[in-house]
């Protein structure tokens, strides 16, 4: 993946998860170029920021979780106040953001732009919008309203101020691609985020080099299960290429995947260390 552009795509539960700090690590450290995240990895990143999840277990009953107020992701457990928090810090960004604008004159944003600035407003260094906004790293989600930044935004007040363009953002996720020599992508997961950069590197012929991660098959009629050949029969990936489908839990593999290439002595991790200052 040297010299190329690299897309990261990651669907929410990477985010909600430990992978997290990994992902932040490759955007404190300008180690990727594009992300594309869906909306509940938008969220969640937030969410983090205000209250922690809580280790929990994949096997615990629902309705006792339900009666509690806790919601489960995986063997993460995320209570109510999260969301109620959530909520609080979302409409006071929203008040600020559309201070001056109103109904018949909307403030208009791209998904990216709206998430570029809610990372300006996040001050907590774990964050992955954080340091994607302040290295100034593209963090798509076309998706972005499916989910608690939908329901937080259909009900709030003053919502008609706001328009997101969500056309305008394929044309410049499309355009990510579309000129490059060389694009990479690392996918977690599937669904849209991989489409979503599949489809952008449509545009430039194919991704020379990629890596997708998750424990999907072809036969489960799913976006995710899809093999390397269909997106090549496609021209999402070149025909000649350096593509590869690893079946396995991103929370072990991804960790292990970037120990062996971005902290390798890549050139890309030697100039980010040079930045910091590590020797």
């Amino acid at each position: 993946m040297e010299n190329s552009k690299i897309f990261l795509g990651c669907t929410s539960n990477i985010i909600s998860s430990g992978l997290r700090d990994t992902v932040a690590h490759l955007a404190r450290n300008k180690l990727v170029d594009v992300m594309v995240i869906s909306g509940g990895g938008v969220e969640e990143d937030i969410i983090k920021t205000l209250f922690p999840h809580k280790v929990a277990s994949f096997e615990l009953k629902g309705r006792v979780l339900r009666e509690n107020g806790l919601n489960r992701v995986g063997n993460l457990v995320i209570p109510n106040e999260s969301y109620f928090q959530f909520e609080q810090w979302l409409t006071r960004a929203l008040d600020a953001i559309l201070e001056g604008y109103t109904e018949s004159s909307p403030r208009v944003l791209t998904p990216s732009a709206f998430i570029h600035i809610l990372g300006t407003m996040i001050e907590c260094e774990e964050s992955v919008l954080h340091w994607a906004s302040r290295n100034r790293i593209p963090v798509y989600s076309p998706a972005v309203t499916d989910g608690s930044i939908g329901d937080i935004l259909t009900f709030y007040p003053r919502r008609s101020s706001l328009k997101l363009d969500i056309v305008e953002d394929t044309y410049n996720m499309n355009h990510e691609a579309m000129f490059e020599e060389k694009t990479s992508a690392i996918i977690l997961g599937g669904g849209l985020v991989k489409h979503h950069i599949l489809n952008a590197n449509l545009f430039k012929n194919g991704l020379d080099y990629c890596v997708i991660v998750n424990t999907s098959s072809d036969f489960d009629g799913s976006d995710a299960g899809a093999n390397i050949e269909e997106a090549v029969s496609w021209g999402k990936i070149k025909i000649k290429n350096s593509a590869v489908k690893i079946f396995g839990d991103a929370t072990l593999v991804f960790p292990l995947l970037v120990a062996g290439s971005f902290l390798s002595g890549s050139t890309r991790s030697i100039n980010a260390a040079e930045r910091n200052g590590e020797h």
